[in-house]
């Protein structure tokens, strides 16, 4: 027994030897690929155009993207436009940029609690029609959607919405790939559609040739492939990766679907997408009125004040009455605010509690014209930086002292602020705003100077001897510190476009 248990523990010693060496082994040897030796902002550069609006995609494949393990698209949507039921393989966070509607998560297990009836003329009621919570959007709102949670998007104001989404794919809620996968639950079956297009194609190929000739057609076809070819093939190679080239409902025999649904074969095939001809896309427009159960505002009131009794299970507590939406752009609710510099406001898992379920969070912030944020770097998370409007001079400096990014971001650009990188900001003529979602619940900053800044923590005497100070140099220095955030470019600044006094405040 004694000897059984001496070859255990020495078995088990050398396992644990040997996954430490193969450990630090395979460490060594797999490539480190994320140096973030350089980093650019720039505008989306693949999209997929539907009926009712299209969607922009900043390239996936971007070393931004796949170090900083998230991807980021922009959904523009056209009136009475409508984005297609569908779930992700990662949790969403999207910041409504314009416009304003209604969109719905469905939570399994939740309850049904927006209902409809109609009261007869025999003074019964009869059912009209009962579905999950549904939300309204607008300008300025941060909406959380949960990963593999089915929801849509509806467009009901007069102008386009334009929604900027990120897509947290190394989220531990996400078992699949890196990729930003969507699965749809309607449209258009892309198998079905194919041979008929096939065969269009085809057919106008064949015609073209007849009239045209085979050397003109030729010549046609290679000015075309030359002017957009290798666009479109990106662009319809990215659908059949991404998720946006059908309706996963297709994949299943139509005789199943009917069955599982206990409905006719045509309503079956129109679900799987076999009746429609037309590849009208992801976002649809939508030509009759929808007949949505949307609270006003007083009865959502109403609502809310009902809701503080009574007896509920922990399933709703926790997610069917969950606040997935906040508005950020409110100046009430700044966190840092001043009059003449700006604001910063910040939402995280405290505010807005559902963020500690998907473990992320956002920020937004105003610059006004010739005020910058003090060097800072956000101790927790990568943060990634959407420019809403005007522009700035923006600086990313990496843990060597090498300027990874210098220039100038202009309204509709995207950059990445890797984890513990030092960046700053500085407004140009037209101020600068911005919104950034942060890949962590609770993301943490830190700033070099200000009256909380790491430089006015340090005793004087140290500052002193780190940077070769006198002793009143380095006294004057942290009490020149006197606000938290903001500074004023001077006018010898590279980056300024006015006089000025140079001043943190």
């Amino acid at each position: 027994m004694a000897r059984s248990s001496a070859w255990l523990s020495l078995s088990l010693t050398f396992l644990v030897l040997f996954n430490g060496c193969f450990a630090r082994q395979s460490y060594q040897q797999s490539p480190n690929e994320c140096q973030f030796r350089q980093i650019n902002a720039f505008e989306p550069t693949l999209r997929i155009q539907a009926e009712g609006g299209v969607t922009e995609f900043w390239d996936p494949y971007n070393q931004q993207f796949q170090c900083g393990g998230a991807h980021l698209y922009r959904h523009i949507i056209q009136p009475r436009g409508l984005l297609l039921p569908s779930y992700t393989n990662a949790p969403l966070v999207a910041y409504v940029e314009q416009g304003q509607g209604e969109f719905g998560i469905v939570v399994p297990g939740c309850a049904e609690t927006y209902q409809s009836f109609q009261q007869s003329e025999q003074g019964g009621s009869s059912f009209l029609d009962r579905h999950q919570k549904i939300g309204s959007y607008k300008q300025g709102d941060i909406i959380v959607f949960p990963e593999s949670a089915v929801h849509w998007l509806f467009n009901s104001g007069n102008e386009q919405t334009v929604l900027v989404v990120l897509q947290d794919t190394s989220n531990d809620a996400n078992q699949l790939d890196a990729n930003p996968l969507r699965f749809f639950l309607a449209g258009n079956s892309q198998q079905n559609q194919g041979s008929s297009q096939q065969g269009q194609r085809e057919q106008g190929r064949k015609q073209g040739q007849r009239e045209q000739g085979q050397q003109g057609q030729r010549e046609q076809g290679q000015g075309q492939q030359q002017h957009g070819g290798r666009q479109e093939l990106m662009t319809e190679r990215l659908k059949e990766q991404l998720g946006y080239n059908g309706n996963i409902l297709a994949g299943f025999d139509v005789q199943i679907v009917k069955d599982a649904l206990n409905t006719d074969m045509e309503t079956a095939q129109k679900i799987v997408g076999e009746r429609s001809q037309e590849d009208r896309g992801h976002i649809i427009t939508v030509d009759r009125d929808l007949q949505l159960i949307v609270p006003s505002s007083s009865s959502e009131q109403h609502q809310t004040r009902k809701q503080g009794g009574g007896s509920s299970n922990g399933l709703e507590e926790t997610l069917c009455t969950a606040r997935v939406r906040q508005n950020i752009d409110n100046p009430r609710r700044a966190d840092i605010f001043d009059p003449q510099a700006g604001r910063f406001t910040t939402l995280n898992s405290l505010t807005l509690p559902i963020f500690g379920q998907v473990r992320l969070s956002a920020a937004r912030g105003i610059l006004n014209r010739n005020w910058g944020v003090v060097p800072r770097w956000t101790m927790n998370a990568h943060s990634f930086i959407y420019v809403t409007k005007g522009s700035a001079q923006v600086q990313i400096v990496n843990h060597q002292g090498e300027t990874i990014l210098d220039q100038q971001v202009q309204e509709g650009q995207l950059f990445l602020v890797p984890q513990n990188f030092a960046v700053v900001k500085q407004a140009g003529e037209q101020g600068f705003e911005w919104v950034e979602f942060n890949t962590n619940e609770n993301a943490m900053f830190n700033t070099l100077s200000g009256r909380t800044s790491t430089l006015a923590g340090l005793p004087s005497d140290i500052i002193a001897a780190s940077y070769e100070l006198s002793s009143s140099k380095a006294q004057s220095l942290k009490q020149n510190m006197n606000s938290v955030w903001f500074y004023q470019a001077s006018s010898s600044s590279p980056w300024s476009s006015s006089s000025g006094r140079s001043a943190f405040i």
